[in-house]
């Protein structure tokens, strides 16, 4: 879409895989390819980079992205970890962050996320379905990475209580919330596989 500045992209990929038995969630194959690859593929028409954040597999991952960081905390932290790490080497005022297992998410969502980013650039923005927050599909400023650092430090890992003490702007997805549908189980994927093959 014409108007949308590019913006450095953070897919996130490091997590544990606790419901997929351990697996790397963004190397499942979901439709003969990674499911990370679909994150990549979606949003390279408004990336000025992209960055991996991941903590297994590098050179695998390494082959879909610009860049990948690793976490800076040891132990699988959780998102906020993953998105410090991504946040500290990317140059754009403004940082899409997008999840490795939504693969079913589609171009006009992003493509209103970023509008609506780019209409605030001082807020967090944010996809939600009424009051429940999506906040793994975001847009965050940049120089917010000094304050995410610090919350981090003091042992706080709650996503949304820190994006809570940001402005923030939602973006309702309720006519479009199936594309946020988590594959994080080999159920939740092969069903949607077959789903996709019946449509």
């Amino acid at each position: 879409m014409t108007g949308l500045t590019p913006v450095d992209v953070i897919v996130l990929a490091g997590g544990e895989g606790r419901r997929m038995g351990g697996q790397d969630k963004g190397l499942v194959a979901f439709r003969s390819q990674p499911m990370a690859g679909f994150a990549v593929q979606l949003v390279r028409p408004y990336a000025r980079r992209l960055i991996i954040s991941c903590n297994r597999h590098l050179p695998e991952y390494s082959d879909l992205a610009d860049q990948v960081v690793m976490d800076e905390l040891a132990g699988f932290q959780g998102p906020l970890a993953g998105i410090l790490s991504g946040l500290r080497v990317c140059h754009t005022d403004q940082v899409l962050v997008l999840p490795c297992d939504t693969p079913l998410l589609q171009a006009a969502l992003i493509e209103r996320l970023l509008l609506a980013a780019q209409a605030k650039p001082d807020a967090i923005t944010v996809l939600s379905e009424g009051d429940e927050l999506h906040p793994l599909h975001a847009v965050i400023p940049r120089r917010l990475v000094a304050d995410l650092s610090t919350w981090l430090e003091g042992g706080q890992r709650a996503v949304q209580r820190w994006m809570r003490c940001h402005p923030m702007q939602l973006i309702d997805i309720v006519d479009a919330a199936d594309q946020l549908c988590n594959l994080n189980t080999e159920q939740a994927l092969r069903v949607a596989e077959k789903s996709l093959l019946n449509n």
